[in-house]
């Protein structure tokens, strides 16, 4: 497996820098304290709501204050662990940049995805940490069409406008020009920045910009910040391709368009079409409320990954809390968010499958086929498009009580142990995840090599996302859309139902389901598709 091999290597080479000047804002607000960027809050500062004068006589007040209060204390937890990432974060921070450049070593999982083995100051780290980080060495801006890439990332990176076309995005620079520009004089005076949705990789992004502007906007002017492009919902995106789903294509931008589709806004208006069409309240609630795209990311996001219907309403439920907690959006629903998720679920669940059935047919059959082998206790073993080999084995767990004796008490102890049984129900739930995450590791690792051997010597990987700096952005595009169209020039479903068709037994071979049908995409459409990843 050379390509596997070599774009670790390739990786592991990228030199990589601490942004100074980011560093300064950064240190700033957590050692004061200020809720900039959207730090994660000092969970000592996080309070419980009062309680009522009559709490100890009035039953329904006690019960309603403690499911107020739990959910601060959860919210307190969570904010704990963030808290004191934050602060090992900084710290580390801080000692690298007293050296004038670090490399990250690699590891690779059981699927074949690229990790640092570092924990906490990554690229692949929250908004914050990403921003600490800068390439060693850049590049020429050298001419406008790595201007616009620039210009492109930085209106992708405060939100605003990243789903209107590309002239719209650099247009949206070229308006906000002075704005940018007071930002990185003045974050603390000019707050807008805060705004963003990845705020502070937007101020790096600022900082670069006033850089590039004090010179004059000169060709000359040497960039060293790494540029993403995230692919549009990349396991919904490889489901689409291995099946040819021109309906789930055009919603993943595997089709070239003018203006790029976004698969959660078409969900969100599906499910809110349903809605109006009901009479009862919590339709109206709904409808009141607002069904939007980030109201329906995260159940879509996941379901290549076998997103059930409980984690389904669970991320419904999330959503509308943090949106109350940290934006003050108000909702009619009551305390209790479970009747009014409940209710949404199966109607974003039955919209988002009108939207991508593909999906959904893969899926499937990748759990109607890993139940059959599970079925003989045999792990799912299969090899990549780039012959990097995965081994999937959940075994069954049992659990026995122990007792133990402490001074004068008996404790009654239980403990998990692993036994040889393949569980059946986990290796259905879990194949479909480790398929796609297979999947879109070769697109990585190849899109890797070829942007390599391309001239492209720095990377910021992040699993779908590849940031490069913004002279070399066109090449890592063009890198991209090769590999993923050279991956599904096979057919990766049928090549992974083979080797499980080897592994079964006679009895259970005749059982074995066909293969989906497959649709009429045509994969060398990818190559011109200008949203695919961007």
């Amino acid at each position: 497996m050379p390509v596997v091999v070599n774009s670790v290597n390739i990786l592991q080479r990228t030199e990589w820098t601490i942004n100074k000047p980011v560093q300064k804002i950064f240190n700033k607000c957590v050692e004061e304290g200020l809720q900039f960027g959207k730090l994660p809050i000092n969970p000592n500062n996080i309070e419980l709501p009062p309680k009522p004068i009559d709490i100890a006589t009035n039953r329904e007040a006690l019960i309603k204050w403690k499911r107020l209060a739990s959910k601060v204390y959860e919210r307190q937890a969570k904010n704990k662990s963030k808290h004191i990432q934050v602060q090992r974060i900084k710290s580390e921070a801080n000692l690298l940049s007293n050296y004038d450049y670090f490399c990250y070593p690699l590891q690779v999982d059981s699927r074949g995805r690229i990790y640092p083995k570092p924990a906490m100051l990554t690229m692949q780290s929250a908004d914050y940490a990403k921003a600490l980080l800068k390439f060693r060495y850049g590049k020429k801006m050298d001419n406008d069409e790595s201007y616009h890439h620039f210009a492109i990332a930085g209106a992708n990176l405060f939100g605003e406008v990243d789903k209107e076309t590309l002239d719209e995005r650099i247009s949206w620079v070229l308006k906000n020009e002075q704005r940018i520009l007071a930002v990185a004089k003045s974050p603390f005076d000019e707050k807008w920045w805060q705004q963003a949705d990845k705020p502070f990789q937007f101020i790096a992004w600022c900082l670069e910009y006033k850089d590039f502007a004090d010179s004059e906007y000169d060709a000359e002017f040497i960039t060293s910040l790494p540029i993403q492009a995230d692919c549009s919902n990349s396991g919904l995106q490889h489901y689409s391709a291995m099946m040819r789903d021109e309906v789930g294509g055009l919603a993943t931008n595997l089709i070239p368009t003018e203006k790029p589709n976004d698969v959660y806004a078409m969900v969100a208006n599906k499910v809110l079409e349903k809605l109006k069409l009901r009479t009862d309240e919590l339709a109206k609630k709904w409808v009141a409320y607002g069904v939007d795209r980030k109201l329906c990311k995260k159940p879509v996001m996941c379901l290549p990954y076998s997103l059930t219907r409980y984690s389904c309403r669970m991320y419904l439920a999330e959503h509308v809390y943090k949106q109350q907690m940290e934006k003050n959006i108000s909702h009619d629903f009551g305390d209790d968010l479970f009747d009014a998720t409940r209710y949404l679920t199966p109607i974003v669940w039955e919209s988002i499958y009108e939207i991508i059935k593909g999906a959904r047919d893969v899926m499937k059959f990748l759990k109607d086929v890993s139940s059959l082998v599970a079925s003989e206790n045999l792990p799912i073993n299969w090899n990549t498009p780039l012959n990097f080999p995965v081994q999937m084995a959940c075994y069954s767990m049992r659990s026995k009580r122990v007792k133990s004796k402490m001074g004068d008490s008996i404790l009654m102890l239980s403990y998990q142990f692993g036994t040889e049984k393949i569980d059946t129900r986990k290796t259905s739930q879990s194949v479909a995840p480790n398929f796609i995450h297979s999947c879109d590791a070769s697109l990585l690792m190849l899109a890797v090599v070829k942007a390599y051997d391309a001239g492209i010597d720095n990377f910021s990987v992040i699993h779908d996302s590849f940031g490069v700096v913004a002279p070399d952005t066109a090449l890592m595009s063009k890198a991209i859309r090769e590999s993923f169209c050279e991956i599904y020039q096979k057919d990766v479903l049928k090549n992974w139902a083979d080797e499980m068709f080897a592994m079964l037994s006679p009895k259970n071979q005749k059982k074995f389901p066909s293969l989906p049908t497959k649709g009429t995409l045509n994969l060398e459409d990818v190559k011109n598709s200008k949203f695919f990843c961007i």
